[in-house]
């Protein structure tokens, strides 16, 4: 299937510059795979070793499926601490989980920096809980 009418189609439409923008956007999404574990199990993988590690008050966010210097696809995971009555009230770190094998790329220190930062945020936004 090739593109280069539809993107010609475009080009005449909207302009080259929505022609270009589409035509990158569709060369990216058609170079990344669609990895055997998805965003949503990524997810829940960083939620669960959130609850299990550090705080039941840390919730993932949205991951991003990006491509490591050594070539390895991983969802990069954020990771924000969130207050009943607040909602999420900053990023205190992401977790790396592996797109192929679901493996979560975590270390004892990445997990205490995690901590640091969520002891400086809380302190932040509560000063009078600390």
């Amino acid at each position: 299937m090739t593109i280069t009418p539809f993107l010609e189609t475009v080009r005449q439409a909207l302009g080259p510059d929505a022609a270009r923008d589409l035509a990158a956007w569709l060369e990216q999404r058609l170079q990344t795979p669609e990895p055997p574990i998805s965003a949503f199990v990524a997810r829940q993988k960083v939620n669960v070793l959130m609850l299990e590690q550090v705080s039941h008050l840390l919730l993932a966010d949205d991951p991003e499926l990006v491509m490591r210097v050594d070539r390895k696809w991983v969802w990069r995971v954020p990771i924000d601490l969130t207050y009943p009555s607040l909602g999420r009230v900053g990023r205190v770190g992401e977790i790396e989980v592996d797109a192929q094998h679901g493996e979560v790329h975590y270390t004892e220190a990445l997990l205490n920096q995690i901590r640091a930062k969520l002891q400086q945020l809380a302190d932040q936004v509560l000063p009078s809980a600390s």
